[in-house]
């Protein structure tokens, strides 16, 4: 019977200087920073294991991530040690043991993710690497329109990067809202069970095609049915999605959003 233990790592990032979440040959990625920082404290290799594959140039306010070890650690001195030398896009906001059936990507029901839109003639030097800048004025009505068609469990092929290496495309999205404000900035709120590579993006790309009165809102079931990537809207550009909660241990519906949303 093994006698290890299982750690949970709640972490955020800004997701610009990174080469995504998972682990790469350069040594960029995210997880490749905090598995450097956890070897250069315990002085062994530690393999650990996200959430969510965050994309190159994806922010997150919440993900989560685990490890092993054989041996207990003090959580709360690990955490400012991991902080003093983790780079200042990365923070580490909680680290616990949990049990052995714990698992970032099993044990979650949901996941809530956010795209920002800055719709404006101008820029705001504020918000220009979280948001996709788009200058033309964007019909809010037809793109609210248009999002209630992805709910539900859907074959997601044409949003969905030709890369992916899912067994199956199905998803189910449980609920996509658009709240905009005066000044222009218009955001999307994915809650889904889970989500295929670039899925959100795609979608958002297909929804500001819409605004932009370049197609239909309601071509998007026929699109869905469609299957094929190349008939949907761009990939969004990266820097305007963010990972906001990965969901654990609460009951997850619609109402799930309200906590972020005035609605």
């Amino acid at each position: 019977m093994s006698d290890k233990f299982l750690y949970r790592l709640d972490l955020r990032y800004v997701g610009e200087p990174f080469n995504g979440w998972q682990s790469q040959t350069d040594g960029g990625s995210v997880q490749d920073h905090i598995e450097k920082v956890l070897e250069r404290i315990l002085s062994k290799k530690v393999r650990i294991i996200g959430a969510s594959r965050t994309d190159s140039g994806v922010h997150a306010k919440h993900q989560v991530a685990t490890f092993e070890l054989e041996s207990a650690l003090d959580c709360n001195k690990m955490i400012g040690s991991m902080n003093a030398l983790l780079p200042d896009s990365v923070g580490i906001s909680s680290l616990v043991e949990v049990p052995k059936d714990f698992h970032p990507i099993g044990s979650s029901s949901a996941k809530v993710y956010r795209y920002q839109i800055w719709n404006a003639r101008h820029r705001d030097p504020f918000l220009v690497p979280y948001v996709w800048h788009v200058m033309a004025e964007l019909n809010l009505a037809e793109m609210v329109s248009a999002s209630k068609y992805f709910i539900g469990l859907h074959d997601f092929s044409s949003f969905c990067a030709s890369d992916s290496s899912a067994k199956t495309r199905k998803r189910r999205l449980l609920d996509l809202r658009i709240a905009s404000s005066p000044d222009g900035l218009i955001e999307c709120w994915f809650l889904g069970e889970g989500f295929l590579k670039q899925m959100v993006r795609s979608i958002v790309g297909t929804l500001v095609s819409v605004g932009l009165e370049k197609r239909r809102s309601d071509s998007i079931p026929d699109l869905i049915l469609a299957k094929d990537r190349s008939k949907s809207g761009k990939t969004a550009p990266a820097h305007g999605l963010c990972l906001i909660q990965v969901v654990y241990d609460v009951p997850v519906d619609r109402s799930l959003l309200d906590q972020f949303l005035k609605c």
